[in-house]
């Protein structure tokens, strides 16, 4: 099976095999899927806002890092109503700004979702614990792990 592996800081789209947000801690991990096409993007964030309105990777922040990735699926020809499931926030063991930012970064990117009118599917936020989002493109099931 082909594997699509998002990393920190980086959004791919994927049309076959698993698509994998993998190691997210205080960023969020995004999957938008096309459920006609079968076809998905995969986002992971690490700060909920950039200071300036084009950054250089807009992957790197959940308000141009969401609308990076809904771009990407509509020029690859997936529908405006993707499933969506979001993974990470977490508050990282002895870091007090770890788990503010968490909160930060979680909320960013609902506020986004929310504006692109993107209802979330599945959920895992908060906690403290490293976790991967695993989507099969195929089928279109999404775990957490």
């Amino acid at each position: 099976m082909e594997q699509t592996s998002v990393k920190i800081m980086q959004c791919k789209f994927a049309k076959r095999g698993q698509l994998t947000v993998d190691c997210i801690g205080v960023g969020v991990g995004v999957v938008l899927y096309d459920r006609v096409k079968k076809v998905g993007v995969g986002l992971h964030v690490l700060a909920p806002r950039s200071a300036v309105s084009t950054p250089p990777n807009p992957a790197k922040y959940a308000d141009s890092g969401v609308l990076y990735a809904v771009e990407m699926l509509a020029k690859e020809g997936g529908l405006a109503n993707p499933v969506v499931a979001i993974a990470g926030g977490a508050a990282m063991e002895g870091s007090l700004s770890g788990a503010s930012m968490g909160i930060k970064v979680v909320e960013a990117v609902k506020e986004m979702l929310s504006k692109e009118k993107l209802s979330i599917a599945k959920e895992d936020t908060g906690g403290s614990r490293i976790r991967s989002i695993l989507l099969d493109i195929d089928t279109g099931q999404i775990n957490f792990r």
